[in-house]
């Protein structure tokens, strides 16, 4: 059993950020998206600190090495500052649909920096399975590609850079968040770091852009989307991220950040239920693909 924990944790990590995703899609209707993200960290902490507490006897690892923090912070500045602000600005520039597309192969890019900087070797099973996985993803996000709006040149250049820095920044987060649990520190530990050090960049990005005093008047007057970014917190930065640490602990990088982007395949039956979106035969085909990638990745 051992051997698939990292791979059945990575596949529950893509099942709540799909839950997250939808519910800050509900919440960003009221609260902006980069604001949903820095209240929804706040949130997340206030959930972390007591089971922090519980499991280890403090409300937070203030005992963990410096390197640690160190580590960890970067890989929050990488996935949850940087990253985030590149995907916010492509979404403008190119929408998500291609965006996501873009962002589909994170895990190639982070696979080759594990690679690179860890050592990772991956069998051949396994760059069999991420390749049908990706390949999976990438049909069924790229369903409705043809129907894109006319951009400038200029536009569309920014936001194709833009959407390969999320994902070149989301590989990167995932090799600092794997060494950051080496040696078998706390996924809970690690992952209240990661949300501590966010907090502090997210919320003095806002307050430098002069935008705290009206999305704090938000919080007021839209009680219901706090309501779904207390699930969105809970979903995701506390479940999603505290899965891929685990999982990061079982399995290497490449495949870890491969089955966590299955997101997109989660997210059909979920926008089935949640919106009511068709299931087309091509969502189903992609799906199917992805899924032989993953029994590849679960036999590798």
């Amino acid at each position: 059993m051992e051997n698939v924990v990292g791979e059945i944790m990575a596949l529950g990590a893509a099942l709540f950020f799909g839950l997250a995703s939808t519910a800050y899609t509900l919440a960003g209707r009221k609260i902006g998206a980069s604001f949903s993200m820095a209240l929804s960290l706040v949130i997340s902490l206030l959930f972390y600190a007591p089971l922090h507490q519980v499991m280890h006897g403090e409300p937070a690892p203030l005992d963990a090495e410096l390197d640690r923090w160190l580590i960890l912070g970067l890989s929050s500045l990488a996935g949850f500052v940087i990253s985030a602000l590149f995907l916010l600005r492509s979404f403008q520039y190119i929408g998500p649909r291609l965006t996501m597309l873009i962002g589909s192969t994170s895990p190639i890019f982070a696979a080759l920096m594990a690679w690179g900087f860890l050592g990772q070797k991956l069998p051949t099973f396994a760059v069999i399975g991420i390749a049908f996985v990706v390949g999976g993803v990438v049909w069924v996000v790229s369903e409705r590609g043809a129907q894109q709006v006319e951009r400038e040149p200029a536009e569309y250049g920014k936001g194709l850079s833009m959407a390969v820095a999320a994902a070149v920044g989301q590989g990167a987060a995932f090799v600092l968040m794997s060494e950051g649990v080496a040696g078998g520190f706390s996924p809970v530990s690690a992952g209240l770091i990661r949300t501590i050090v966010a907090i502090v960049l997210l919320w003095a990005f806002i307050a430098w852009r002069g935008q705290l005093r009206h999305n704090l008047s938000l919080i007021a007057s839209s009680p219901r989307a706090v309501a779904w970014l207390i699930l969105a917190s809970v979903a995701g930065p506390v479940a999603g991220t505290t899965l891929i640490l685990i999982s990061l602990q079982f399995t290497s990088v490449g495949i870890s950040s491969t089955l966590t982007n299955t997101t997109p395949i989660f997210l059909i039956p979920i926008a089935y239920l949640a919106f009511g979106e068709r299931i087309t035969g091509r969502a189903v085909v992609g799906t199917l693909v992805a899924i032989a990638g993953v029994a590849l990745l679960f036999a590798a």
